[in-house]
């Protein structure tokens, strides 16, 4: 019933490429048209792949724009297909769905005020529902902390640290961990400390993008 109800919302509303705006074929699950996905993977997707965790795209350009309307300008539906790189990165990768649960890195009180959402957790919706893994609420901030963009690289790691607490058993868990933007790693970092200091077996983190640092290789 719920697949012919979407059946019927993609006549009446055809789904869009979230790239080039081009029409979807009808039916399709996809976020984005088959041309724009397969120049994608000629270009080299995702950005960043190993065994701690993905990064989808450089942190510049186009990537950057739609990244700072997500977050600064409302555009939600940004998140499902963010989401869905995600999910397509990680099945690239090769890795399996065994993972327990999707954690999404929490937001500040601050940051969630003014947006009244957190793009991370709308991110890992997505992908949890792409993926079938469930989605948790375990991870959780503790502490309000300056905003990580506002500071040098040598002072996030002491900015963020014991900012984010657990709440429930992740015992023996393994973790798919999101989040919008891996600068330095403090914040993923901190996430994993926590999670790992509660008792979780595992953390890989998937991030939609990554600020190209200068040290970066």
């Amino acid at each position: 019933m719920i697949k012919l109800f979407e059946n019927i919302l993609d006549i009446i509303y055809p789904k869009s490429c979230g790239l080039c705006g081009g029409l979807l074929e009808f039916g399709s699950e996809k976020a984005v048209c088959e041309a724009c996905f397969e120049k994608l993977n000629k270009e080299g997707f995702p950005f960043r792949s190993g065994r701690e965790g993905i990064s989808l795209f450089p942190y510049s350009g186009d990537i950057r724009k739609r990244i700072i309307e997500l977050k600064y300008d409302g555009r939600t539906e940004l998140c499902s297909l963010f989401g869905f790189f995600m999910a397509e990165a990680f099945k690239k990768s090769g890795l399996t769905a065994d993972f327990d649960e999707v954690l999404a890195v929490p937001a500040s009180k601050k940051g969630f005020k003014a947006r009244g959402y957190n793009q991370a957790e709308l991110m890992a919706k997505e992908v949890g529902k792409r993926l079938n893994i469930p989605i948790g609420s375990e991870l959780v901030r503790i502490k309000e902390t300056l905003p990580q963009n506002k500071l040098d690289q040598s002072k996030r790691a002491e900015n963020i640290k014991g900012a984010f607490g657990v709440t429930g058993n992740l015992h023996n868990k393994k973790i798919l961990l999101i989040d919008d933007i891996y600068t330095t790693g403090s914040t993923i970092n901190e996430c994993k400390r926590t999670l790992i200091s509660d008792g979780a077996e595992s953390i890989f983190y998937i991030t939609a993008a990554k600020t190209v640092l200068h040290n970066d290789n």
